[in-house]
């Protein structure tokens, strides 16, 4: 990419050195509403590829949820319900598939597209998936997590990749659904789905509450932009991708991040 696309910068600050100035903003804040996607922040990569969920950020999250006017949020392309299982936290809100899904308590805005429309879109997908032989060979292998439908392609030959995605492509286009790209995926989902949308819809019952985002990929790009627009604070964890991001601020790895909701809560204890 010759130009960095608009509002995203190479240079991240490091969180860490501006842990003090930050601490007053999130101390003084009427409230807090923390927003971490689960695949960036809260997740580890497990010996046979997988991923895990950090075994510390449970109990890292229920000490920022049980702090003096703050909630928090789990994003991801996953579905909520899994999400759920595998925090066991009612007092979070859990926003699966891109923004479609989303499990929360509380007021707030009613973002996600229209379900019944989504789940029929994406079934007509599979089906008409199911007689293409694009997506027979090996390797390729089809997901479907009902208002999605998933595109793997890590285990396929190049030659093959190719075929299936653009196969998977005319299809959704027929669907009238939205691509967005993965690691080592395609992703078909309702017009109108987001992640940024989806956290807007949930700061819309704590109207005055500092937002904090944390997460890295494409699909957190247009939160951190938003976020941003209402003065929130954005952390990219981990290094600085090459084509730049909307994120102000930089944590190094998952570690960094479960060290990063203790110190939210104690900045939040502390306004008390």
């Amino acid at each position: 990419m010759g130009k960095l696309e608009q509002g995203r910068e190479k240079t991240l600050r490091p969180l860490w050195a501006e842990a003090d100035s930050l601490r007053e903003r999130v101390a003084n804040a009427t409230s807090v509403y923390a927003f971490f996607s689960f695949d960036a922040a809260l997740a580890q990569r497990a010996s046979n590829g997988h991923s895990r969920t950090n075994p510390a950020a449970r109990a890292a999250l229920i000490r920022l949820c049980a702090a003096p006017d703050t909630r928090a949020a789990v994003l991801s392309s996953r579905k909520a319900e899994l999400l759920q299982k595998r925090l066991r936290l009612q007092r979070l809100a859990y926003v699966g598939v891109h923004g479609a899904d989303v499990h929360a308590f509380g007021l707030r805005l009613v973002t996600e597209p229209d379900l019944e429309h989504a789940e029929t879109a994406i079934q007509k997908l599979r089906r008409a998936c199911a007689r293409s032989k694009a997506f027979s060979l090996p390797g390729i292998v089809l997901e479907d997590r009902t208002f999605c439908l998933v595109l793997n392609l890590r285990n396929a030959l190049a030659a093959d990749q190719i075929a299936a995605a653009e196969a998977f492509g005319m299809l959704a286009a027929g669907e009238g659904l939205q691509l967005r790209r993965g690691e080592e995926s395609l992703e078909a989902l309702p017009q109108g789905t987001g992640i940024g949308r989806a956290a807007l819809g949930l700061l819309v019952g704590m109207r005055e509450a500092l937002p904090v985002y944390v997460g890295a990929g494409e699909s957190d790009e247009e939160a951190f932009a938003m976020m941003n627009r209402r003065g929130g604070i954005t952390v990219h964890v981990g290094p600085s991708p090459r084509t730049g991001t909307a994120a102000k601020f930089q944590v190094a790895d998952c570690g960094e991040v479960i060290r990063l909701i203790h110190w939210l809560a104690d900045a939040r204890r502390r306004s008390a």
